[in-house]
């Protein structure tokens, strides 16, 4: 059952590269009217989405699959929280950012979201790096 799973995710990474591939060539190729750069930014958010979910639901099927410990689960989850509200803080004033009466792609509110974004990831990435310290110095004491 794993490797059947794991050549159906084979081919669906490729059959989304494909895709990607040509929208890219597409775009790049042809004069960049309003339309393609529609097109192509839309097949990016697609991506993002079909990466969040997949990545929900990988997480779903393995807890189903392994078994999951709830306080395991809880106090990711709880992480997960703390680390979403330090990065929304911390991009409080970005939120509120002025732009000139005429701009309508980016908002104080998109600003603020990518701030936050950054912010999350990171802090993310500053905890997996202590968390990988961590774990090396503490096994190379315990032998």
């Amino acid at each position: 059952m794993n490797g059947k799973l794991s050549n159906i995710g084979k081919w669906v990474f490729g059959l989304l590269v494909l895709i990607t591939v040509g929208l890219g060539v597409y775009f790049y190729l042809g004069l960049t009217d309003a339309s393609r750069t529609n097109l192509f930014l839309n097949w990016g958010y697609i991506l993002i989405i079909l990466g969040i979910v997949i990545a929900l639901i990988s997480v779903i099927f393995t807890a189903a699959v392994k078994g999951v410990n709830g306080k395991t689960l809880l106090i990711a989850i709880i992480a997960f929280a703390i680390i979403a509200v330090v990065a929304y803080f911390m991009s409080k004033g970005a939120f509120a950012k002025p732009y000139p009466a005429g701009e309508t792609v980016y908002t104080g509110k998109t600003h603020g979201m990518v701030e936050m974004g950054l912010n999350f990831f990171y802090i993310t990435l500053g905890v997996a790096l202590v968390s990988i310290l961590f774990s090396v110095i503490y096994k190379a004491v315990k032998k």
